[in-house]
């Protein structure tokens, strides 16, 4: 009988209720943490990649005067988003120091600290093998010429806001939307 297979009695009812409970305070406590954090990295790699902000519409970040992809040198602010759990609770970070300046933007005056300047010269050195023309091979090796010292002053800086990373869950609809789809996806499955 179909309608057999379907029935349950109060006491089975309560015990998948149970686990239903279960496996729910499982999730939000220990696996959506995990993959918010995840959603959140992928978003955030996602603009580095794109080269602007994925918020209620497409912001492209301003271009800068070196050439090449913007706010990517070494690859060091980029990298430095990362993400911490704990019960229920995802939170997003970037511990790179000027990540927040670019973040939000800056325009103000900070100061330097007296350091030394190297100013580095190229020297030709023969290498001891010969050309293809036949003639000595020669390597550029770089050396310090002189050091100089810069004493401590204030600068002004001009620093556009090239958001990478949301501030809250409201700044970005893409993001909200990853997160809340996950959210059904597993609550789907569930129950």
């Amino acid at each position: 009988n179909l309608y057999s297979k379907y029935t349950m009695t109060p006491q089975q009812f309560k015990a998948e209720l149970t686990k239903k409970q279960e496996e729910l305070k499982r999730y939000v406590n220990v696996e959506f943490p995990k993959r918010a954090g995840n959603i959140s990295l992928r978003f955030i790699n996602g603009n580095f990649r794109a080269q602007g902000w994925q918020g209620q519409s497409f912001r492209r970040w301003q271009e800068n005067a070196r050439k090449g992809t913007i706010l990517i040198r070494k690859g060091r602010l980029r990298r430095g988003t990362k993400y911490t759990t704990s019960s229920g609770v995802t939170r997003v970070y970037n511990d790179v120091p000027y990540a927040s300046a670019h973040n939000r933007g800056f325009n103000g005056t900070v100061t330097v600290k007296a350091h030394q300047r190297r100013n580095y010269v190229g020297i030709k050195q023969a290498t001891g093998r010969l050309t293809k023309a036949g003639k000595l091979q020669m390597r550029t090796v770089h050396g310090v010429k002189s050091i100089s010292q810069v004493k401590a002053h204030t600068r002004k800086m001009n620093i556009p806001k090239r958001q990478f990373m949301p501030e809250n869950m409201t700044d970005s609809p893409v993001l909200y939307n990853a997160v809340r789809r996950e959210i059904e996806r597993t609550f789907k499955t569930i129950f």
